[in-house]
């Protein structure tokens, strides 16, 4: 009796699944055909344009005589070429079904990264006609496209999002696929910054679109090809390498973009050194970054102040996207964590814009001026750091700069991959200990060290001066107090330079990570609201009863934090954490002894 009823619960199952098939495959086969159409599409847009142009002046809708410059020929036939070597090659593989899932990844492109590239292009007024013709028929073509593929899928409009999540969860399944993540998460950096290169800095109408499609979209690809579960051909993707490579070449010496020709070289090199390792592709791509970085400040060091509230702007706006996307998936240890990341990437955005708004109101916050630098680099390394402390509660591991994080067993002191621990510790120091210093120098140049004494009358001076000492010296305490200065990394040859110095001379004065924390972030809050209050609303001293009522304020300031430090150091004295400062090497010979 029970084989009988055995055999009819398989039989059921069957059939269940047979109508199941039925059911979802014509579906399936239309989410699928739509990507055949766009294969189809972007592989004749570029031929079509060349020998029809006056076919596409029907399509955006414009007279072909007056409208179709030489200017904006070129420029479509720009984007339309990047579209063909980058686009088509990864739609038609994704007709595989080894490579379906990237259906998935195409439409969330679309409705997303494309979409705001149309946005962009269209607010920076690089639409090569007058009446955003172009923009608006990308928007219905692409994006609308895009949102109406997205309701054709499987499982409904949220099931393509769902789909690139699960990706993103994907661990490689090996060595190969893991050099492509890192390689793709760095490509993705270089494109952004390839974007806002090409929105500030080019003339070049559809600059914007060249740069994501040709560098960001790229990349994309490379993601998917790292975190898919089937394995990667790696003669394929260096040949779709080198197609790329050769035709932005190609668009550099034929057509000859400009200011634009310095992105499609660097993401030439990027394609061709990645074919021999990712991980030369990556560094690439990171000193491609900063190249186009530096060529973005250039031109608006001018205007300092606003370029660097901009950037603080884009890193709490980061921050808050990634609370949005991301927070309900982690525990209840790994939410504390996080929430005390989102605080540090608001308090950074917010110190971006008062540092820069006291060194512009100081008159030193022009080229040549003492203040460049900080105008130059905080941004970018501000974003740099934000971003990799949010990679690092992703993967789930701790950083020895940040030690409440390891001290009690919560996380591993250090990442498995030495890339992680080098480039954080690399980001880390600069932004706390190179760049911080260099800001209070600054500074204290721009305003006189005078400023430093309550006899001083400029009111605006004395609380710029002491805002900036708050976050300076509660830096250096931490690093006396919780976390010393630490190694770089976990292999043998990283740790010997810096050279590991315990905290709290040896060990004797330390406190335990936890307690510095609450410490630390009120004086963080203090002397970010001096500068706020400095910057914005205090006088030269023409006001004494503001001189005074300041000057109250920050000494009453000043003794609850030495207060606080001292009642800290009391409490914890002799404070040894749970989890002690051991390389992973050390461990691994202890545990192999016993």
């Amino acid at each position: 009796t029970q084989v009988v009823e055995k055999k009819s619960i398989e039989k059921t199952q069957v059939v269940e699944k047979k109508t199941r098939k039925k059911s979802e495959y014509p579906k399936l086969d239309g989410y699928k055909f739509q990507v055949l159409f766009g294969a189809m599409n972007y592989l004749s847009m570029f031929p079509s344009f060349v020998f029809a142009p006056w076919l596409w002046a029907k399509v955006f809708m414009v007279d072909y005589e007056t409208a179709m410059t030489a200017e904006a020929t070129k420029s479509i036939q720009g984007v339309f070429l990047c579209l063909l070597v980058v686009v088509t090659p990864s739609y038609v593989m994704a007709l595989n079904d080894k490579n379906a899932l990237f259906i998935d990844v195409s439409v969330v492109q679309r409705c997303t990264v494309v979409f705001l590239g149309v946005i962009l292009t269209a607010l920076t007024g690089q639409d090569p006609f007058p009446g955003y013709n172009m923009c608006l028929v990308m928007t219905a073509v692409d994006i609308g496209g895009g949102f109406a593929h997205a309701f054709s899928h499987p499982r409904g409009f949220t099931g393509a999002f769902k789909g690139v999540y699960a990706l993103f969860k994907n661990t490689p399944i090996n060595a190969f696929n893991k050099a492509l993540r890192v390689e793709a998460y760095v490509g993705m950096t270089f494109g952004f910054m390839a974007c806002i290169y090409a929105a500030i800095v080019s003339d070049v109408i559809m600059s914007v679109m060249m740069a994501l499609v040709s560098t960001f979209v790229f990349y994309l690809w490379v993601w998917f090809n790292a975190v898919d579960l089937s394995e990667t051909c790696r003669k394929t993707l260096s040949s779709h390498r080198v197609l790329v490579a050769a035709t932005l070449l190609t668009m550099c010496q034929v057509y000859d973009f400009g200011v634009m020709n310095i992105v499609f070289r660097l993401m030439a090199a990027n394609l061709l050194l990645a074919i021999g390792s990712p991980y030369l592709g990556a560094i690439s791509s990171g000193v491609g970054t900063l190249l186009l970085y530096i060529n973005i400040v250039l031109p608006v060091s001018n205007d300092g102040f606003y370029w660097c509230s901009l950037w603080g702007v884009l890193t709490v706006i980061a921050s808050n996207v990634w609370i949005w996307l991301f927070y309900d998936d982690y525990d209840e240890k790994q939410k504390k964590r996080v929430m005390g990341t989102h605080w540090q990437d608001k308090i950074l955005g917010f110190f971006l814009f008062v540092s820069s708004g006291g060194l512009e109101r100081a008159g030193f916050g022009g080229p040549g001026t003492v203040g460049a630098p900080v105008v130059y680099l905080l941004p970018f390394v501000t974003m740099w750091f934000t971003l990799e402390t949010k990679m690092l509660n992703h993967i789930k591991t701790g950083t020895p700069f940040h030690p409440s994080w390891w001290c009690e067993g919560d996380l591993p002191e250090f990442s498995k991959t030495d890339w992680v621990n080098v480039t954080f510790g690399v980001g880390t120091a600069l932004i706390t200990v190179v760049l911080t210093t260099y800001a209070f120098y600054a500074i204290s140049t721009a305003v006189g060290s005078s400023s430093l004494g309550f006899g001083v009358e400029n009111t605006f001076k004395f609380v710029l001066f002491h805002g900036m000492l708050f976050i300076f010296h509660s830096g250096l305490w931490m690093i006396f107090a919780s976390s010393g200065i630490p190694e770089m990394g976990d292999h043998p040859k990283i740790r010997a330079f810096p050279p590991y110095v315990p905290p709290g001379f040896f060990g004797v004065f330390r406190c335990r990570p936890h307690n510095c924390i609450p410490v630390h972030k009120v004086d963080l809050a203090t002397g970010a609201i001096c500068m706020f209050f400095g910057v914005f609303f205090c006088d030269d001293g023409a006001n004494l009863s503001q001189n005074k009522s300041f000057k109250i304020a920050v000494g009453l300031a000043w003794a609850y934090s030495v207060f606080a430090k001292l009642r800290l150091h009391i409490q914890d004295y002799g404070y040894i954490p749970s989890t002690p400062h051991t390389s992973t090497p050390i461990q691994a010979v202890k545990k192999k002894g016993e």
